[in-house]
């Protein structure tokens, strides 16, 4: 695979917010959770945050990054991956990005919420090391509030 995985710059932005929006459209997820998705460049601009795409050539077909829960707990957001890439490798190669980058800021945990009817998220978070667990409501955190649209997995670094 010919593909780059980068922090997002400027020039992305706009793809990047038909990319992710498209995920959406394609999985009929529910559009109150598309925050975010008009600048996520800016989104992600945070202390101990980031935002990666990969792309293969000028195409994006990968997304995700981490937002900043606490000193030492990063919050997963925006993982997605095109569907003709899924089942190849490349959520292994985003997952093992962002895990590096969360090392290097001292990230101790990493949580994310997979909506509840997506058992291909859900399958490839558990193989990854990815444990379920109930997360108590957080403002910094939109999902954590609704516990029946979501599931929540965390890993320990």
């Amino acid at each position: 695979m010919d593909i780059k995985i980068e922090k997002i710059k400027e020039k992305d932005v706009k793809q990047a917010y038909q990319f992710c929006l498209g995920i959406f459209e394609e999985l009929g997820w529910d559009k109150r959770f598309i925050y975010g998705f008009k600048n996520l460049k800016e989104f992600f601009k945070g202390p101990k945050e980031v935002f990666f795409i990969a792309k293969k050539g000028k195409k994006i077909i990968a997304c995700g990054g981490i937002k900043r829960l606490s000193k030492t707990k990063g919050l997963i957001k925006r993982f997605y991956v095109a569907k003709e890439f899924r089942g190849k490798g490349l959520a292994e190669l985003m997952l093992k990005k962002i895990k590096e980058f969360a090392k290097r800021e001292a990230y101790k945990i990493l949580v994310l919420d997979i909506f509840a009817n997506n058992i291909r998220a859900k399958n490839f978070f558990q193989k990854q090391g990815l444990i379920v667990f109930k997360p108590s409501p957080n403002k910094k955190w939109r999902e954590s509030q609704e516990p029946k649209l979501f599931e929540f997995r965390k890993l320990n670094l």
